[in-house]
Order: C-alpha cells, then sequence, then structure tokens
C-alpha cells in the first residue's frame, strides 16, 4: 500500500453521516453489540433536527430547539470522525475523507442525508423566505412558514 493510500485507521462500522439516520444506527448496533468499534464520519458541527423544522413552521418550536452540537449526540462508544467523504472505494473496503485521509471499514452505512439544491428551480433562491414563499426544509426559512 503506498502512501497515498495510507489508511487513517480502519474500524468494524462505518457510518457516513451524522444525522439522524447515521446516530440512530450507531445507537442501535452499540446497544446490540457494545464494543463494536464503529466510526462516524460528519463535518458538521451542528446537528439539525430536520422533521422538527415542520413544529417551527406550525409556531410549536423555536428553530434553536431543533439545533444541537453534534459531539452531544454521538452514542457513547462510537468515535465521531469529523470530516466529509470525497470518495468511495468498495473494491479496498474504505473511504477518503476530503483532507485526504483514508479510513477502512468492515461494514459500510451510507446516510449522508441531503442537500436541498434551490437554484435548480429558477427564481426559487432569490424569492424563498420573502415574498409569501417559504419552505419547512430550510433552517432559516420554516420560522417565515410560521409568519405567513
Amino acid at each position: 500500500m503506498s502512501a497515498q493510500y495510507a489508511l487513517l485507521d480502519s474500524c468494524d462500522v462505518l457510518i457516513v453521516g451524522g444525522g439522524s439516520a447515521g446516530i440512530a444506527t450507531a445507537a442501535s448496533l452499540l446497544r446490540r453489540r457494545p464494543g463494536l468499534d464503529v466510526r462516524i464520519v460528519e463535518p458538521s458541527e451542528h446537528h439539525y433536527y430536520q422533521p422538527g423544522w415542520t413544529m417551527v413552521g406550525a409556531g410549536v418550536f423555536t428553530p434553536e430547539r431543533t439545533q444541537r452540537r453534534t459531539e452531544d449526540l454521538i452514542p457513547q462508544g462510537a468515535q465521531w470522525v469529523r470530516g466529509a467523504v470525497a470518495a468511495f472505494d468498495p473494491i479496498h473496503d474504505r473511504v477518503e475523507l476530503t483532507d485526504g485521509r483514508w479510513i477502512g471499514y468492515r461494514m459500510l452505512v451510507a446516510a449522508p442525508g441531503l442537500k436541498l439544491d434551490w437554484a435548480a428551480i429558477p427564481g426559487l433562491a432569490e424569492t424563498l423566505g420573502r415574498n409569501n414563499v417559504t419552505s419547512n426544509y430550510g433552517y432559516e426559512t420554516a420560522p417565515y412558514t410560521w409568519k405567513l
């Protein structure tokens, strides 16, 4: 293995994505098999409970109530790898992070979530959050739903 492919580390289970799905999967696995080496790759310092944004839009929650520090949500026994995946290499059971590190795994769970592309709809990005145009799918725009 050349230096460019040197692994940062390897683990039993690598979970790509520290959102609700990734965190719940890690917690479930560790509950069933304590001592399992589980890593969660997630770049974000904050976790947003996106289903709660519907409650923000309904005036039940404030947006701040749907935000937590990622490190506070990582299940005991799992390790948070702060970073983002640049490439999957399933032939060699590893992923490359955007900073060039590699992590090997025995099992991989891909739960990277979604990335909204407001610009895919012409004019939406420019008017979203004003002009009576809103969405509960954005931390910044869900409160506007309640205002309307």
